[in-house]
This record gives structure tokens, C-alpha cells and sequence, in this order.
């Protein structure tokens, strides 16, 4: 993979990049991997908010739980490894503050694979870039509320330390005993970290995809 040719690529075709990656490298048919996806359709009538995720994976759970599917996907071989990459790489980002103490950031695979049991999606993905601080924490808890994985992409450095200080936050209130979201199948993965980790888990060229989108 050329980070160089990541890089240069604007937030929409890096989004449609994911979308024809997922499609390709979990075999899913096409309306399992959607862009722009609005998760809360079949509860338009309740007049509710309906929060658009970048990039969604199903099965997806808008009728009934999907919790036995994802269970399934979890222990498909490709998938572990896949989102154990994920979780390293979080591992990684999460020590980009420079900062080591007794606040629990951290997450173990099997941890992580018993959460969010009534999930809408197999995992949410938001990308984000120009938005403010309290936009990121909106789809930080979308991605976490509404994927049994959720995925954090970071546009920038900036943006990256910014997801890593609202983890810490998290899970300050916690430790403080305060009403607090738990981000346990949150992951901060970059750019980079995620074309790579599909990579490797998969016969995708991403340059040829590149190319597509």
C-alpha cells in the first residue's frame, strides 16, 4: 500500500475506498456495506434522531437483534485477526498523549466481542475531519452505540489526539464513579492503520480499487 496515494485522497472517495474494500474483503453482498448509512429509518415515525453513518457493515439488525450473526462473524478466523490488528493499532494511538496512569483505555479482543449485544450493525465507521469537538463525541458514540464494532478514523493528528483525550475522559468518569458511555468496542484506528489492516487480511489491491473510486 501507498500511503502517499491515502493520502491524497478526500474524505468522500477515502469513504467509497472503504465501502468497495469491505464488499471485497468480507464477501458480504453489496447492501450489506453502505455508505451514508441512515440507521434509523424504520423508526421514522417516531420521530426520533436518525444518525447517518459513514461507513456501515451488516448484517444489518433494523427489525430484530442480529447479536447470533455478529457472534458468528466475530469468530470467523479473518475477522479476528482483523479487528485484533484494530485493537492494536488503538493500543497504539491511545499512547499518542505520551500519558501512562491507572486510567483504563485499553481492551481485550474477547472483551470487546461481548459487547453491544443488541447492535444495528456488524461495525459503524466514522470518519472524521472538520468538525468540532462536541460533533466528534456525537459520532463517537453513534459508531459505539450502533456497531458491535466501532471504528474512529481521525483525518488528522489533531483529530487523532482529540479521540484519544474523549476516550480518557470516558473513562475518567467512570474511575469518578459519574454517568459515563462505556467505549469498550470504541477503536481509533488511522487512516493508514485501516487500509492496512485490510490488507493484510484480504487479496485486495488497494491501489487498483483506488483507481475505481
Amino acid at each position: 500500500m501507498c500511503n502517499n496515494l491515502i493520502n491524497e485522497l478526500d474524505l468522500k472517495r477515502f469513504q467509497n475506498l472503504l465501502v468497495e474494500s469491505f464488499k471485497h474483503m468480507f464477501e458480504f453482498e453489496d447492501d450489506n456495506v453502505k455508505g451514508e448509512w441512515s440507521s434509523m429509518l424504520v423508526e421514522r415515525e417516531l420521530q426520533i434522531y436518525s444518525p447517518r453513518i459513514d461507513v456501515a457493515i451488516g448484517p444489518f439488525a433494523e427489525t430484530q437483534s442480529n447479536a447470533e450473526i455478529y457472534d458468528d462473524l466475530l469468530r470467523r478466523a479473518q475477522i479476528k485477526r482483523f479487528v485484533e490488528l484494530l485493537i492494536n493499532n488503538h493500543r497504539q494511538n491511545m499512547n499518542c498523549l505520551n500519558i501512562y496512569d491507572n486510567l483504563n483505555t485499553f481492551v481485550e479482543y474477547d472483551e470487546l466481542a461481548r459487547m453491544n449485544n443488541n447492535a444495528r450493525c456488524f461495525m459503524a465507521i466514522e470518519i472524521e475531519n472538520q468538525v468540532s469537538r462536541k460533533h466528534l463525541m456525537g459520532g463517537a458514540i453513534n459508531a459505539s452505540a450502533l456497531g458491535r464494532v466501532g471504528v474512529l478514523v481521525p483525518w488528522t493528528e489533531d483529530k487523532l489526539r482529540a479521540f484519544a483525550r474523549m476516550i480518557r475522559y470516558m473513562a475518567y468518569l467512570k474511575e469518578a464513579e459519574k454517568n459515563t458511555f462505556n467505549t469498550t468496542n470504541m477503536l481509533i484506528v488511522t487512516k493508514s492503520q485501516l487500509i492496512n489492516a485490510i490488507e493484510v487480511n484480504s487479496l485486495i489491491n488497494i491501489n487498483d480499487l483506488i483507481n475505481e473510486v
